[in-house]
């Protein structure tokens, strides 16, 4: 019966009702989008950082990483590979060379990270090959070794297709060496960081550089179905590797790893600042609609209606209300976010900046059911502290004196 009271009272002043449940639904349906578009932004970036660049897990030799030097190797380089591709839960893997070179080109000169691939190998692990804007991959024989550079460095050295660039860097054995590459690709990613300092040539030719050993390799990159399995997977390849380091992509990019990390703690504080917001506005319904009904209230009482139905029916008017304007907001938002899963929301005019970070200019909103839940318990409990106070106020009436009351 009391269910049926409130739901009555909610709508008495139907003009009211509807403003505030507007207002809920439109705060709620721009924190619901807003989440997807967030979401959507940093899985693309998560997506883009362990498909092209990082892959889900690297083994090295310990301390490579703190100064990359090459003559921290992995020794028998294609037996642990083997071993680790032949793993259930590795879908593919590829050993790497690592150099950072000297680049000289005929309209200037730079640095980088030449890396040394299989490119057999390196296809099922990354996905560069499929970012060639112009030109082709490493796999075409020429009678100088093939070089592929991003796009950013390409229009910073003026490179184009078929240019020569002279490569120097210090061998295994302390000496200066200089290789010519010929450009046979040139791709592009959403990070232009990495395009301006990243280079591919083939293992063989870049070992050849270096005077590496065979069987021998500075990295092993390993792709898995899942990257949130990364952490999971991490001990049975750690077994196969030995006393070589595994690291997942969050351990290697620490700044992948608090992007993440942090995400889900932004969006709730996003979502908290809206609802908070809209409480102040339900506070105000709330207390006009007690202030409206103190006669009425007062002759409940009088009749014998204990004050904690009272408390409880206001509660629940303002439960009802909210979750109106909350499942109305939530359920349009779903609905927007679910059409900007499959198109694009064209950000063109940023891309430039969001490039900078390594972030699309196209973004694809992705919201998890879990997301939509939290917001629906945050939303009853935001009706329910939102009519505390004027149901406390209901309370302090005196019967007598509210039922006299015009």
């Amino acid at each position: 019966m009391i269910w049926s009271i409130a739901w009555r009272n909610v709508w008495r002043n139907k003009l009211r009702s509807l403003v505030m449940i507007a207002a809920i639904a439109l705060g709620l349906f721009a924190g619901v989008f807003t989440m997807a578009f967030m979401q959507g932004a940093v899985d693309a970036r998560i997506e883009s950082a362990t498909k092209t660049e990082l892959a889900h897990l690297q083994v090295h030799a310990p301390e490579f990483l703190v100064n990359n030097d090459i003559a921290l190797k992995i020794d028998n380089a294609d037996e642990i590979l083997g071993n680790i591709a032949a793993l259930d839960s590795v879908v593919a893997a590829s050993q790497r060379l690592i150099a950072e070179p000297f680049i000289m080109a005929a309209h200037g000169t730079g640095g980088g990270k030449l890396i040394g691939v299989v490119p057999e190998q390196e296809k099922k692990v990354t996905d560069i090959w499929e970012k060639i804007v112009d030109g082709a991959y490493l796999e075409h024989d020429s009678r100088m070794p093939p070089v592929v550079v991003g796009e950013k460095l390409a229009k910073r050295l003026r490179l184009k297709v078929g240019t020569r660039i002279n490569v120097q860097m210090v061998d295994r054995h302390g000496n200066l060496s200089v290789k010519g590459y010929r450009v046979s690709g040139i791709y592009r990613t959403t990070n232009t960081s990495y395009d301006e300092s990243t280079l591919f040539v083939k293992f063989k030719d870049l070992q050849a550089q270096l005077g590496m050993e065979e069987n021998s390799a500075h990295e092993i990159a390993i792709l898995l179905e899942n990257g949130d399995e990364a952490s999971a997977v991490k001990p049975s390849i750690q077994k196969v590797a030995g006393n070589y380091e595994v690291q997942t992509w969050k351990e290697i990019s620490p700044e992948m790893s608090l992007l993440t990390d942090s995400m889900d703690q932004y969006m709730y504080v996003f979502i908290l600042i809206i609802l908070l917001a809209l409480c102040f506005g339900i506070i105000n319904t709330m207390l006009m609609a007690v202030l409206e009904r103190v006669k009425e209230i007062g002759m409940l009482m009088a009749v014998g209606m204990n004050r904690r139905r009272i408390f409880f029916m206001i509660i629940l008017e303002s439960v009802l209300l909210t979750v109106s304007g909350g499942i109305l907001g939530m359920l349009i938002g779903s609905v927007v976010t679910k059409f900007f899963e499959t198109r694009p929301i064209n950000l063109a005019m940023f891309a430039q900046g969001l490039e900078e970070y390594g972030f699309a200019s196209q973004i694809y909103t992705s919201l998890r059911g879990e997301t939509l839940i939290t917001i629906g318990i945050l939303v009853i409990i935001t009706g329910v502290l939102s009519a505390v106070w004027p149901a406390r106020k209901a309370l302090k009436l005196n019967p007598a004196e509210a039922t006299r009351t015009e």
